[in-house]
């Protein structure tokens, strides 16, 4: 499973960098300056004939409208969690191979309305047909951890993002087709179906060659692969994740224990809501997860209270076996397992903190 939470911020995202500098930049293009070339990134359902195929091309890669705009800029940087899991020139080879296979599904569904004399009006411009596909990953590798309950519903980490593709999808008929045929297209990708992640494929000496023109030399020779990741070379800074499937983490070390100690960290934060939800009212809570003596701004403001902790620190604490027992289960040994907890006061996050800064 992938983690949701992760450093703020762009670091080893320079696509989704790209991806939304282009955004903005090209909106306020053509929406003040050169606003009399609009109708270039208008189509509809009649774009075979009509022969409006460029007009469809480019209204992948433009947005006119704002609130689309703001919308998936918002989802861009929240995805940028699969540019650190797949790196970035595979994160480039996914967006733009299911984006090829959304407007195949567009023109499909654009015959069959035709077919029954259903009229739409113009298709919505912007990059749906790249972010949208996301969703699919999103929802099958990221694990939800429930962080509050609103009149009983739970509300979790995707929430947002969910609330967020469900606004855009309701705003028009038009829009709710370009996002369905994305979704679908990022269904297919994932299932394979038909062999279509090997559908996209070239020789490997014309993969060389592109390899070779638009990046650095590769130190073996190229297998066959996806054509838009034989095409795009290594010009991103961020390579791609391996191909063996042993390494389901980042693309370099540094995002591999950077993503485990996000996945420990969710762990422990899960094993901690639980037995919080277990506890009786009026009971005292167990060290594990009460931190009214510990330091910095949660500690408790008493100083009756402040100098009955520091007369129990004189006293060796007391290790909670049931973190040391999920801390071995997760590789550690049962005394580093200790030692760690003794340290930080029985405090499962720092403890895990000073567990992988002993690995590193």
């Amino acid at each position: 499973m992938l983690a949701l939470a992760g450093p703020a911020g762009f670091y080893g995202t320079p696509v989704t960098k790209v991806l939304l500098c282009h955004a903005v930049i090209t909106y306020l293009l053509f929406t003040f300056p050169l606003q009399h070339f609009q109708h270039l990134f208008h189509y509809n359902q009649d774009v075979l004939q009509k022969q409006q195929l460029k007009r469809m091309f480019l209204s992948k890669i433009v947005f006119l409208d704002l609130p689309d705009l703001m919308f998936t800029s918002l989802l861009i940087y929240n995805f940028r969690i699969f540019e650190r899991r797949f790196g970035s020139r595979k994160f480039v080879s996914h967006m733009i191979a299911t984006a090829v296979m959304a407007s195949i599904l567009e023109l499909v569904a654009f015959g069959v309305l035709n077919r029954y004399n259903i009229r739409l009006a113009d298709m919505p411009t912007g990059l749906f047909s790249c972010v949208f596909p996301l969703y699919v990953p999103f929802y099958l590798s990221v694990p939800r951890v429930a962080l509050t309950r609103i009149m009983g519903v739970p509300v979790t980490g995707k929430t947002l993002n969910y609330i967020l593709g469900l606004q855009m999808v309701s705003s028009e008929v038009e829009t709710m087709l370009v996002v369905l045929c994305a979704v679908l297209s990022g269904i297919l990708w994932r299932a394979n179906v038909l062999g279509l992640q090997k559908l996209l494929s070239v020789p490997p000496l014309v993969g060389s060659l592109f390899d070779h023109c638009l990046g650095r030399r590769r130190s073996v020779p190229p297998r066959g692969g996806g054509l838009f990741e034989h095409c795009l070379g290594r010009y991103l800074e961020a390579a791609s994740a391996p191909r063996s499937s042993q390494l389901p983490m980042g693309a370099t070390l540094e995002l591999q224990q950077r993503e485990r100690l996000d996945r420990i960290e969710q762990q422990m934060m899960m094993s901690a809501l639980q037995a919080n939800r277990r506890m009786n009212i009026g009971r005292p809570q167990p060290l594990v997860v009460n931190l009214a003596n510990g330091p910095g701004i949660f500690g408790n403001a008493n100083p009756n209270q402040n100098g009955e902790a520091q007369q129990d620190d004189a006293n060796v604490l007391a290790v909670s076996e049931e973190q040391v027992q999920r801390f071995v289960e997760m590789g550690f040994s049962d005394s580093r397992a200790r030692q760690a907890l003794r340290t930080s006061n029985n405090n499962p996050r720092l403890a895990t903190n000073l567990l992988l800064q002993d690995m590193s």
